[in-house]
């Protein structure tokens, strides 16, 4: 549904616009391939109201330029939230300090050395339930892969992954329901209380902060201080908030797409060669994540009438899906020219587990496809995918 409000500049577009709700697969980029063909930004009355941008220059500008564009509320939904992520919603120049801190944690380097465990992590959960013939994708892989390997990069207990994978989806559940706001509260309280036992295990029992990421946080200095308690122990919050949902999300819209389009799959195991493309590409069609900003300042953004508080929803998928830029945008092309997709964001807060999050995806592809090489969903029921930072339920496959 679409309207025009009244604005300082004129009339704006208003439409119905939520992307919370659960929809059909691949609904939620359908509904944004839609309106971007209708309106280059728009002003939806969801929440607390926002406006969404659609064009992929002003959404690549608007992350470039976070003097105007703050990232003190990441949630296009709520523009005054009673939590403070660092570095997640700390703008520069104080950001760039919190990232030199973690940079080499997450540096290609670092993400070389993990080579190794990425794919023994991998090559276990598969043989945990590859003679079944089937299993759910997205609970007994897609959540638990990327959470081991999590665990592995900060030197905790690999056999407390089921602790981590329950608490993000309680996290991610209640992110995508305001009224279950208390529920988001105490899993985040359950994060900090496991990081807090492990940084008092380190401190009774030091470890060298050259191998171990804890050890290296209570070593860090920022300023010339040491990093407070609730400095490292918020840190340690982002991080899972990050880097383990967007993978799972990632790895369950390939994976359909492969279960579905044997063509493809077929590529992924016969041609090493085009695996790396295929990451960029699903990264690129598939992309999951819709970040937001507040505005700082009265502005014309593009000729849209920002104003001082206004939060603003950029829509990485429309600028990873434009028909004016790509042929055939929602296709997944495996021979498709490189393009200059941006998945991971633009600028200061471009996503620092990028390396690792294509190392996972990469290993997936190939260590799943020497392993079992023909799969097929196993469901005759409509696959659900979930709203906020986008996502299936469930991908029920079977094999032979």
């Amino acid at each position: 549904m679409t309207d025009v409000i009244a604005g300082a500049g004129g009339s704006v577009p208003k439409v119905d616009f939520n992307m919370n709700d659960a929809t059909g697969l691949h609904g939620h980029w359908q509904q944004i391939d839609d309106l971007q063909q209708r309106h280059d930004w728009f002003w939806t009355t969801f929440a607390y109201g926002y406006w969404v941008l659609t064009d992929p220059a002003a959404i690549r500008e608007a992350f470039q330029t976070p003097e105007l564009f703050s990232s003190s509320s990441e949630v296009a939904s709520e523009p005054n939230p009673k939590y403070t992520f660092i570095p997640t919603n700390i703008d520069p120049p104080e950001h760039v300090k919190y990232r030199q801190i973690l940079n080499p944690w997450f540096s290609p380097n670092a993400v070389d050395a993990m080579g190794e465990a990425t794919e023994g992590h991998c090559r276990d959960i598969i043989a945990s339930f590859v003679d079944r013939g089937r299993c759910d994708f997205i609970t007994e892989f897609a959540s638990v892969y990327p959470t081991r390997v999590f665990m592995t990069s900060v030197g905790l207990p690999v056999e407390d992954t089921p602790v981590f994978v329950d608490v993000v989806a309680r996290i991610f559940a209640n992110l995508r329901d305001p009224a279950l706001a208390d529920e988001l509260v105490k899993a985040l309280a359950d994060i900090r209380r496991y990081f807090a036992d492990a940084l008092a295990l380190r401190r009774a029992e030091p470890r060298d902060p050259a191998t171990d990421f804890l050890a290296a946080l209570l070593v860090a200095r920022k300023d010339g201080e040491p990093l407070s308690d609730d400095e490292i122990l918020n840190m340690c919050q982002v991080l899972v908030m990050a880097g383990l949902e967007t993978t799972a999300g990632q790895l369950g819209f390939m994976f359909q797409h492969l279960a579905s389009h044997p063509d493809d799959r077929h590529r992924i195991v016969a041609d090493p060669d085009v695996r790396s493309a295929a990451v960029e590409e699903f990264l690129r069609v598939h992309t999951i994540v819709l970040p937001g900003r507040k505005v700082t300042r009265d502005v014309d953004f593009h000729g849209c009438p920002m104003r001082a508080g206004d939060m603003v929803m950029l829509t990485i998928p429309a600028a990873n899906r434009c028909p004016a830029l790509l042929d055939h945008p929602a296709d997944v092309d495996f021979d498709r020219p490189q393009t200059r997709h941006i998945a991971f964001g633009l600028g200061p807060h471009r996503c620092l587990g990028l390396h690792l999050a294509r190392r996972e995806l990469a290993t997936a592809l190939r260590v799943w496809h020497e392993l079992i090489p023909e799969y097929r969903i196993d469901t005759d029921q409509p696959l659900v995918e979930r709203g906020g930072q986008l996502g299936l339920e469930h991908l029920p496959l079977a094999w032979t």
